[in-house]
């Protein structure tokens, strides 16, 4: 009886032990086969960086769900590792900075291997063609002015061989050139009216693997000089023009629905004119001069800088880049050189409104229109009947808004109804 008393305590402690681990084991259990089996696969973006390597690149890779992460280039026998990381964030960026001599490789075929895992068994890997190419284009610049003034437009004449796409740059902006023959580009580009005081124009060629070759233009500015005028602002402008805008009746602040449309809106609509502007044909549609509206009157010109006064008060301003056409009422727009209608619609402060595309670039824009009488996609001839004028928009009469645009930027329509300017400066 001894000896079966001593054993009965063992059995209950090794029972009791069990009880208290069997939680645990339990865990432990559920959370190997969560690691093994149920864990997300691993999700790798930005690799397509890799198909094009030019002398210097940054690749962005974006990881999920990485246990172990490995990055090699293969060319020939020569094996480099990029990258081999265990992160411990769920989510990982990676920045590589790759410089194809600095690792011993040659222009030509190259093999990118990406070995990842977020488990024993989710594992993810991918072999991509990449192509060495550190050899960058080569650029010339012909032809380009040597004097602009703002509002004006520019032509220059460029040679590029070895490139994918050749472009002029103007501080944050780009002007795209357009290939006429075999390593051969034209770009007409703008003198914006904003101040381009210290900007430099530079001629730009870029290759698919992403090699540039950068040559400024000799090219200077000239200020320019435009007129300032000061508009008074009456409750009736505001009832009668504003507030159909806005399709309101009244409001409690009649000077912020003012704004609204002339600060608000034609920020906007701005906008929308240069992206129109930027999606132009390759080949060049128009001949000549262009066209003015027929016996019409200057209103308005390109660059006048307007303040307007409320009760006395200074309340917004703005700065006009068209000139406005004054004729009869619903007088006939024509088509002012051949091209194709890229937009026709409302287009906020213009109003009915005509854009049309004469290639490489430039396009002609017609508001405040009554009636539109063509299509987009449809092609016009020069003098072709295209509207009639009205005071659709943030217009106070009857007039035509008529607006020169390059590469979507409001340039002065006054060059381009010069023949002689023509001849001179952009044939």
């Amino acid at each position: 009886m001894s000896l079966t008393f001593q054993k009965q305590p063992r059995r209950g402690v090794k029972k009791y032990l069990l009880i208290i681990l069997l939680p645990f084991l339990v865990l432990l259990l559920s959370y190997a086969v969560y690691k093994i089996f149920l864990v997300a696969p691993p999700e790798i973006k930005g690799l397509e960086g890799f198909e094009f390597l030019p002398a210097k690149k940054r690749v962005i890779i974006k990881g999920r769900n990485l246990n172990k992460i490995e990055i090699h280039i293969i060319q020939a026998s020569r094996d480099v590792e990029l990258l081999k990381d265990t992160p411990a964030k769920p989510q990982v960026e990676y920045q590589l900075d790759i410089n194809p001599k600095d690792l011993g490789l040659r222009d030509g075929a190259a093999i990118v291997t990406v070995h990842a895992r977020s488990s024993i068994i989710k594992k993810f890997h991918k072999e991509i063609k990449a192509t060495v190419d550190t050899v960058a284009p080569r650029l010339q610049i012909l032809k380009a002015p040597s004097i602009l003034r703002r509002g004006e437009s520019g032509r220059a004449l460029l040679k590029a061989v070895d490139a994918d796409s050749v472009y002029i740059t103007y501080g944050t902006m780009q002007f795209k050139a357009y290939e006429t023959n075999k390593n051969t580009y034209i770009a007409l580009f703008p003198v914006p009216y904003e101040d381009g005081k210290g900007k430099v124009f530079y001629a730009v060629a870029k290759d698919r693997a992403g090699n540039t070759t950068t040559r400024s233009l000799h090219t200077r500015i000239k200020a320019g000089t435009f007129r300032r005028s000061t508009l008074n602002i009456s409750d009736a402008f505001i009832q009668r023009v504003v507030f159909p805008l806005l399709n309101i009746s009244e409001a409690d602040d009649p000077v912020e629905a003012f704004r609204k449309i002339n600060e608000d809106w034609r920020r906007r609509d701005t906008e929308r004119v240069k992206k129109i502007g930027q999606n132009s044909l390759g080949e060049r549609l128009w001949r000549g001069r262009f066209l003015q509206l027929k016996n019409s009157k200057v209103m308005a010109r390109y660059g006048d800088f307007r303040i307007y006064r409320y009760k006395g008060r200074a309340i917004s301003k703005s700065v006009h880049l068209g000139f406005d056409l004054a004729s009869t009422t619903f007088a006939p727009v024509e088509a002012a050189n051949s091209g194709e209608v890229r937009f026709a619609g409302d287009l906020g402060i213009y109003g009915n409104t005509i854009i049309i595309d004469h290639g490489q670039g430039l396009m002609s824009l017609y508001g405040h229109l009554s009636e539109i009488l063509v299509k987009e996609g449809q092609r016009v001839k020069k003098g072709e009947l295209i509207a009639r004028t009205g005071s659709t928009g943030f217009a106070g009469g009857d007039h035509l808004h008529f607006g020169i645009l390059v590469q979507g930027v409001a340039v002065s329509p006054l060059y381009w109804w010069d023949a002689r300017w023509i001849r001179n400066n952009v044939l």
